[in-house]
């Protein structure tokens, strides 16, 4: 999991922050706790492991948002800082992978073309996998009821594949138009001179 600080919320005398990879290093949530309260002006600081949330109350005079985070990035040794409105780095995997297409899915694309390419191939670009295997499902499907003489009813997920299939043929404009349930449009690129200095900007509140 990447690891990264996750500004939830700021508030004067208060910063909560979610560190998600703090689930995989429980131990390490103790000493970020503890030296968190070292910190001079820090009040109280609540740190859980499972949730990976960290609660800091300061004194406001003393503190600043600000420094809450570059205390904990010195703590963690964790320099990227999501802050408010920003997509953490999981949801801008997820982007990509709506545009692009699944890693799954690319690597099945690409061995199903290079099939694809030996079919045609072999049969001097006259037959590509697409046609060979409707031809064969086909042959199949006559091959039975010559067989059987019997026209069985198709099984409950034949039917429910192929009205997926048909509507995912059928509508593809709509499914083309039709925007992903993702939170917040994709993520801004960092400049170079925010990527040098994360603490460049103030925090919101």
């Amino acid at each position: 999991m990447a690891r990264y600080i996750y500004v939830v919320h700021v508030l004067p005398g208060r910063v909560r922050l979610r560190l998600p990879w703090l689930r995989e290093h429980a131990s390490l949530a103790n000493a970020l706790a503890e030296g968190l309260m070292a910190v001079q002006g820090m009040d109280e600081v609540e740190v859980r492991p499972f949730t990976g949330s960290v609660l800091c109350r300061h004194d406001p005079e003393m503190l600043e948002a600000k420094d809450v985070v570059r205390e904990v990035r010195e703590l963690t040794g964790v320099d990227l800082v999501i802050r408010p409105g920003e997509e953490p780095p999981e949801e801008a995997a997820l982007f990509a992978a709506l545009e692009t297409g699944s890693d799954v899915a690319r690597a099945t694309s690409r061995f199903v073309k290079g099939l694809d390419v030996d079919v045609l191939r072999a049969t001097h670009g006259r037959v590509g996998l697409g046609v060979l295997m409707s031809m064969g499902f086909a042959a199949a499907g006559v091959a039975k009821v010559v067989t059987t003489r019997q026209l069985p009813m198709p099984d409950w997920f034949n039917l429910a594949w192929w009205a997926f299939a048909t509507f995912t043929g059928v509508e593809r404009t709509a499914i083309n138009n039709t925007e992903s349930p993702v939170r917040g449009p994709p993520p801004r690129p960092r400049t170079p001179e925010e990527k040098e200095d994360p603490e460049s900007e103030d925090l919101p509140s």
